[in-house]
């Protein structure tokens, strides 16, 4: 549990989590124009269930944490396509299934 909570920071900051390269526009959590990023942001809120979300937003690429505690990342491809140009959405849950917080990074060009 210390080790998840540690590491939520660094999530929650605004990090890359995919890490560099380009992202898989077939993969989880990439959002293709269904919703926008404020949109999103809106729609989730504290205290909604895993299901409510995944009902508003659909899949997303989960991290879990041995503690119960997930987060869930949501991203719209920057015009460069790249990890790095990517707009991001991201909800942490607590064990419960929860929504603790949310957080919306802006993706930016090089």
């Amino acid at each position: 549990m210390k080790a998840a909570l540690a590491a939520l920071p660094l999530l929650l900051g605004g990090c890359a989590l995919l890490g560099p390269g380009s992202i898989d526009e077939s993969g989880p959590g990439v959002m293709r124009g269904a919703v926008a990023p404020a949109s999103a942001q809106a729609s989730v809120s504290p205290g909604q269930s895993r299901e409510q979300v995944s009902a508003a937003l659909g899949r997303a690429n989960v991290i879990r944490f041995d503690s119960g505690w997930e987060v869930w990342v949501y991203r719209w491809p920057g015009a460069d396509r790249s990890t790095r140009g990517a707009t991001e959405f991201v909800v942490l849950f607590d064990a419960n299934g929860n929504v603790k917080k949310t957080r919306l990074r802006a993706g930016y060009r090089s």
